[in-house]
């Protein structure tokens, strides 16, 4: 690791804006640099460097800046398209990563702000070690103690993503000084693991199970800030990863995928050999949200109740305002953004479709075909959707049909223009002329379009987040909710082979969403069910690219993670964007997607790889 460059940054001189009766949610200003004696001296100051930490802590992975990010681990997952030609993104999806700084000094080729960890984790520390100093006039014993809990957590939050994306990382335990000599080795898997799980326990015995009574200088409530309902979830998470196969195996993965890998580096990347008891932990960890929950006003939004199925127009209900709902009772952590905010505007284009559909980009933020055909009908049965090859289009009855009997989430996350999924009448975003259609007028230009996706591709813009939104210009998007434990759960009692335990909580995620429960299974059958149940449940909120990974699940590189993704195509009548005017459909090839194994785990950067203390992942 190098001495003070990019792994580790440091904090002397330090953002600040907030004083107490600012909004949590809002993006500190920069307004100047002081040095730690005089940002310890005051409460504006100190709150301001953890609500920047707060800031770049929880941003990992959402739609700002190059590298992997929101965006690209959609289409990495193959949920979304691969985005803009000229982004990183599009880079990384067909060509894989790269070690390397280009020619502008810019990190193209990895997860993004690998660097940003360290960043926060410098705040984190310096704010445990130097909170006491701001006089107890200005900042109370109590809420001292809180900030230290939120330093933990945020702490804990950015080694849980190291330890999915990198395995084992290095180990920082204070805020060194400038002076200090600064060389961390990569810890192992098991060191991280268990590192973090110190700072989960240090972040629990600090933090409140909620902020509403608490004293805020202000008297509101702090929404968007951390509890042990957030730490629970977060240990929850961490476990649920650590029992999959990528780390919880008989031989590291390099040993199954054919990398070649130092026998005495393996434990950097690998647990060290199969244990029943991850799955145990794992299991314990999520029914403790569940019951964290029960006690704090937090809960599934499932009106039919467990044991029942929604009805169609419940279940969109019930899965629009669990996805989308501000501080609705099935989010326990959001990132939140306001209108005000500078990231806000690459994140509503990441995620509202307006302004990233259009006739240039055609559709680049568009939803493959590939994930499209995991929606089930109502009654849960298979859609017969057109497939690469057939020699004539289908007229658009059939996608007209096959749309109107699609499940009640797909009504929620995709927006079919002139069908549904707009919910926002009257607001300019969501006019369904943006979506954009091919206008093909020869015989040769159906057929070349048939063989390859041209223009008028994708079925339909993800609108996720946004359910009901009308004119609204703010964005939660959601860190931790509820769905997730109880899927997790079901994983985990059908890895310990109790296949019953692991259908009631399925079916409590597949009622929810109106689709028919399911009775018995082999240990596979359900395995299958509940993979298929996280990627839906969770479409386009991060999860699917490192879920696959972890599970290391057979379609990889065929379907998943690589191989040829395909978007739906349309012809029109020669005028107008709407439904009215499509005339058919069809399925074409639209790029192949990257995959090798070594891309398992991620990369480190080759500039601090070459400084001889990071030991790098296999195969890069």
């Amino acid at each position: 690791m190098k001495k003070f460059n990019s792994i580790v940054v440091f904090l002397f001189i330090v953002f600040f804006c907030l004083n107490s009766c600012d909004s949590f949610l809002e993006m500190p200003e920069v307004s100047g640099s002081v040095y730690k004696k005089d940002v310890f001296s005051n409460r504006k100051d100190t709150e301001g460097m953890l609500w920047r930490a707060y800031h770049r802590g929880l941003r990992e992975g959402l739609p700002e800046g190059w590298g992997i990010n929101h965006g690209t681990l959609a289409s990495l997952s193959g949920e979304l398209t691969r985005g803009y030609s000229w982004h990183a993104g599009y880079n990384i999806v067909v060509n894989g990563p790269s070690t390397n700084l280009d020619a502008s000094g810019q990190y193209q080729g990895s997860p993004a702000n690998f660097d940003e960890n360290w960043e926060v984790i410098r705040a984190c520390w310096l704010i445990i070690a130097n909170i006491d100093q701001v006089p107890e006039e200005e900042l109370s014993s109590q809420m001292k103690k809180y900030m230290k809990g939120e330093s933990y957590a945020l702490m804990a939050y950015r080694y849980m993503g190291m330890f999915i994306r990198w395995g084992g990382v290095p180990i920082v335990r204070q805020a060194n000084e400038m002076t200090d000599d600064i060389k961390f080795p990569r810890a192992t898997a098991s060191q991280t693991l268990d590192y973090t799980l110190e700072l989960i326990s240090l972040a629990l015995e600090r933090l409140p199970d909620t902020w509403t009574d608490i004293e805020s200088g202000c008297g509101h409530k702090w929404e968007g800030r951390l509890t042990r309902g957030a730490v629970l979830a977060m240990k929850a998470r961490l476990l649920t990863f650590a029992a999959r196969p990528l780390f919880n195996s008989a031989q590291p993965y390099t040993t199954e995928f054919g990398l070649k890998y130092p026998d005495d580096q393996r434990e950097l990347i690998w647990l060290g050999g199969y244990d029943k008891k991850r799955y145990e932990d794992a299991l314990q960890a999520n029914l403790d949200v569940i019951e964290w929950g029960k006690q704090n006003g937090k809960n599934l939004i499932f009106t039919a109740g467990e044991g029942n199925v929604n009805d169609y127009e419940q279940a969109i209900e019930d899965y629009g305002r669990g996805v989308a709902e501000l501080n609705g009772p099935e989010t326990i952590l959001a990132f939140k953004v306001e209108s005000d905010q500078q990231v806000y505007n690459n994140m509503n284009e990441g995620y509202n479709f307006s302004g990233y559909v259009d006739a240039g980009e055609r559709s680049q933020r568009g939803v493959l075909t590939n994930f499209v055909r995991l929606y089930r009908d109502r009654d849960g049965g298979e859609i017969d959707w057109p497939a690469v090859g057939e020699s004539v289009p289908r007229p658009i009855s059939d996608f007209a049909a096959n749309i109107d009997k699609i499940e009640a989430r797909f009504r929620v996350d995709i927006c079919v223009p002139g069908k549904f999924g707009r919910s926002n009448d009257g607001d300019a975003n969501w006019n369904e002329g943006i979506w954009y259609m091919g206008s093909f007028t020869e015989s040769a230009e159906i057929a070349a379009s048939m063989a390859r996706a041209t223009e008028g591709r994708s079925i339909g813009v993800p609108t996720k987040f946004y359910y009901k939104a009308g004119a609204r210009r703010w964005l939660e998007f959601p860190l931790f909710r509820l769905a997730e434990n109880y899927l997790h759960i079901a994983e985990c009692y059908n890895e310990l082979g109790q296949t019953d335990n692991a259908l009631h909580y399925l079916n409590i995620i597949r009622g929810r969403a109106g689709i028919p429960l399911v009775e018995n299974g082999t240990t596979q059958e359900v395995r299958d069910l509940i993979v298929r149940e996280k990627a839906l449940e969770y479409f386009e909120e991060n999860h699917r690219y490192y879920d696959v990974k972890h599970w290391k699940h057979p379609e990889i590189g065929t379907k998943i993670l690589g191989g040829d993704m395909t978007e739906i195509s349309f012809l029109r009548n020669g005028s107008g964007n709407t439904m009215s005017a499509l005339v058919s459909y069809w399925d074409a090839y639209s790029y192949t997607g990257y995959w090798h194994p070594k891309w398992f785990l991620e990369p480190f950067r080759q500039d601090e790889v070459n400084k001889g203390i990071i030991v790098q992942n296999p195969g890069y």
